[in-house]
């Protein structure tokens, strides 16, 4: 079998352009994208990928679908859905390219599909856990802060939790992000990973008042104490220096530096909760909880205002993504129906009626 092929690498490269500089997708994208294409070349025996046919998109799918991962398990069907929308994306625009649109069998494309049966268990997750604002409030407490280290990581989560931000944006704010004065951050899409680097101002949301004592205590340390300065992370990794004692390296003081990537603040919350023994809920989950507390508690004009502080443009993408009823709260609404007990919100009919009636006029 071929090790290389030359023109397979060109369009592989040519495809990775479209997508990086013409439709701006993320390098994650790209880079998954370009494993589908080398699984189907490996499968192909690295044959010019412009000869595509029916036969062959096929026997790739039967064989995809009887693959095994590394645990001796066959591919997960989301693993097998993922695989083909992105050789159907490229075959797609491998069609339509000016040198080779007349060579590719387009009824080929067509058989990168699962059936809808599988294409929707593909789409299939189960809806992770949410924590209560008295479990982040346990945890908080629980959480030891004598060391700088220790402190940046109580202030992680107390932050999270008063600000609903994106845990990739979290790591790339920086101390001159924060407005002290209004309670606000300034999410500045030049600097700060927001998803689809969209600018976000976030007023602080201390439905807990440990969230706001704990943010304002380390914002305070990491100036006062630390010397930060304003382009300095809010949060950042910590400095492995060398121990002459022991020889070893260690993670004993805090940086200056932005972590790569969000996995540390995630090992924060699992400690974090795991110390106040709680189940571990991860960062994204406190968006949720922030949401659903205010399906609670809150007004139609005030849903609203967290909804947009949260980096939402519509409140009714804030009610259907991040406002499913965690299961025992929909136990106990569903067993109050009938008795006078159940909890009215006065949020979402009102929500979702003034959402659609907007969406819907001319």
């Amino acid at each position: 079998m071929l090790e290389y092929n030359a023109l397979n690498e060109r369009l592989k490269k040519q495809y990775e352009d479209r997508l990086l500089h013409e439709e701006h997708r993320d390098p994650r994208t790209a880079d998954t994208t370009w494993k589908a294409i080398n699984l189907f070349e490996n499968f192909s025996g690295r044959k010019d990928l412009i000869t595509l046919n029916m036969e062959q998109a096929k026997a790739f799918k039967r064989w995809l679908l009887k693959e095994e991962n590394g645990n001796g398990e066959l591919l997960s069907v989301s693993t097998v859905r993922s695989t083909m929308k992105n050789l159907r994306s490229f075959f797609g625009w491998l069609m339509l390219h000016p040198q080779y649109n007349r060579k590719i069998d387009g009824r080929a494309v067509g058989c990168f599909h699962l059936s809808n049966n599988e294409e929707r268990a593909g789409r299939a997750t189960r809806e992770l856990p949410v924590p209560s604002i008295e479990e982040v409030h346990k945890a908080l407490e629980a959480m030891p802060h004598g060391t700088p280290l220790e402190k940046r990581d109580r202030a992680i989560m107390a932050f999270t939790a008063l600000t609903g931000v994106r845990d990739a944006a979290l790591i790339s704010l920086k101390m001159k992000d924060v407005d002290r004065q209004n309670n606000e951050i300034w999410q500045d899409p030049k600097h700060v990973k927001t998803k689809a680097r969209k600018a976000i101002s976030t007023f602080f949301m201390p439905f807990d008042r440990l969230w706001l004592t704990i943010t304002l205590e380390w914002l305070d340390y990491a100036e006062q104490v630390l010397g930060f300065q304003p382009n300095d992370p809010i949060f950042p990794k910590q400095a492995v220096v060398c121990n002459l004692t022991t020889m070893q390296f260690a993670a004993e003081s805090l940086s200056r530096e932005h972590w790569a990537n969000a996995g540390p603040v995630r090992d924060v919350f699992h400690d974090g909760f795991m110390h106040a023994g709680l189940p571990y809920y991860n960062p994204h989950s406190f968006r949720k909880m922030l949401i659903i507390w205010a399906m609670e508690h809150c007004t139609q004009m005030e849903f609203k205002a967290i909804s947009q502080n949260i980096g939402h443009e519509h409140a009714i993408t804030s009610y259907n993504h991040y406002g499913k009823l965690p299961d025992h709260k929909r136990q106990s609404l569903i067993r109050a129906i009938g008795t006078g007990n159940t909890e009215i919100s006065h949020v979402p009919h009102d929500v979702l009626m003034a959402e659609m009636q907007r969406r819907i006029r001319p």
